[in-house]
């Protein structure tokens, strides 16, 4: 007789609570929504082949994070080894729907272009920072986690994040300063 299947920890509705989180995370990562629906899609797809790995005593988030940073990594490692280089430019059509700003009515349309025109200098001096530095100021600064949830997420020490934050910090604060922000 077979040992009865023991169900998988990571079930779809675990999947279906963290998707809108991962998906938003994985934007911020790619800048780009289909980029960032493939990255999620093949965390998801790691998260259920490894899910005898996954202790259900702990949050589901943290884990399924420091997946999809993985993911992430191991994808712009392979596409700096293989030098891809885009058919179309990128344009700001391509940003996605999180770059357009939000219009409730109350906001002059003078400030409303300031606020996007802001964004946009935030999110290019964002982009401009090494993937790790970015990875750390995303998960401490943007999702505002804990040090030491981040540091779990990206497996590196407490001490690691709190370097590689203040060093991130520092160049967003100077190429701000170069944009005039």
């Amino acid at each position: 007789m077979a040992a009865p299947e023991r169900p998988s920890p990571v079930t779809d509705r675990l999947i279906e609570e963290h998707a809108d989180v991962a998906y938003a995370a994985a934007f911020r990562l790619t800048g780009n929504a289909a980029d960032a629906a493939d990255l999620v899609q093949e965390a998801f797809l790691r998260a259920m082949a490894k899910a005898e790995l996954y202790d259900p005593a702990f949050a589901f988030g943290p884990w399924l994070h420091r997946i999809l940073f993985r993911v992430y990594l191991n994808r712009r490692r392979g596409a700096q080894r293989r030098r891809e280089v885009p058919l179309e430019p990128r344009t700001d059509d391509d940003s996605g729907p999180a770059d357009l700003p939000e219009q409730d009515g109350s906001e002059s349309p003078e400030a409303a272009l300031e606020r996007s025109e802001l964004q946009r200098s935030i999110a290019q001096a964002l982009d401009s920072l090494p993937e790790l530095l970015r990875a750390c100021v995303i998960l401490v600064d943007v999702e505002g986690r804990a040090y030491d949830e981040a540091a779990g997420i990206l497996g590196w020490p407490l001490g690691s994040v709190a370097g590689r934050l203040y060093r991130a910090r520092r160049l967003l604060r100077e190429r701000l300063s170069e944009e005039g922000v």
